[in-house]
Formats: structure tokens, C-alpha cells, sequence
């Protein structure tokens, strides 16, 4: 994943590796705290995109949803890049807003008393 890398970097890349796609985000985080490493380099670790193709912590996030796809019977297609590109739109916010084309409901009438 990445050209060079220290020490720590290495173990962080190493308890990836071996638990790539078996655990979540959370757990994963779990053991990346219990190897001992400085958060701060977990933090680097999880947000670096060497290249380019999406950052570990987007890959994290694909392999979940390709894990979650495959349990209901769909084809699993998410990628490293599909999740940062979702995560630079920023689709994940709430809008109140309906998009352009998006035509209302009629409003319902109310029958008199």
C-alpha cells in the first residue's frame, strides 16, 4: 500500500491486512489501539490515500458495504475510489431541499368537518 513507511505504519498495515474484510471500522480501530501504536500515526494511517485510489479508511468502508451487499444476495462492487468520491460530494448530508427535477406530492385536501 505504501512505498515507504516506518515502524509503526507497518504494524498498522500489517493488523489491516490480516483483518481485511472480517471486522468493522470499530473493531478494526480496537486493534490498531491494542498494538500499541500513537493515535495520532492510527489517524495518519486511516486517512492516507497513497495512491490515490481511496484511503483506508474508504477501503474499510467499501469492504463493509461489499460485505453487507453480498449478505443480501447483490453483487458487492464497492471500491476504495466509489467511497471517496461519495465522501467529496458529501451525499452523506441531510438536505431539506428536493432535487431539481423532484416534483411534490398534491397537497391532500381535508374534507370539511
Amino acid at each position: 500500500m505504501m512505498r515507504r513507511q516506518c515502524d509503526d505504519c507497518g504494524v498498522l498495515l500489517d493488523v489491516y491486512a490480516r483483518h481485511r474484510g472480517e471486522v468493522g471500522l470499530s473493531q478494526l480501530l480496537d486493534r490498531f489501539i491494542a498494538s500499541g501504536v500513537p493515535r495520532a500515526k492510527i489517524e495518519a494511517v486511516l486517512a492516507a490515500d497513497p495512491n490515490g485510489r481511496g484511503s483506508m479508511r474508504d477501503q474499510v468502508t467499501a469492504d463493509m458495504a461489499n460485505r453487507l451487499l453480498a449478505d443480501m444476495g447483490v453483487a458487492p462492487r464497492q471500491t476504495a475510489a466509489d467511497v471517496r468520491r461519495l465522501r467529496e460530494r458529501g451525499t452523506g448530508v441531510a438536505s431539506t431541499t428536493r432535487p431539481p427535477g423532484d416534483v411534490a406530492p398534491p397537497p391532500t385536501r381535508r374534507r370539511p368537518g
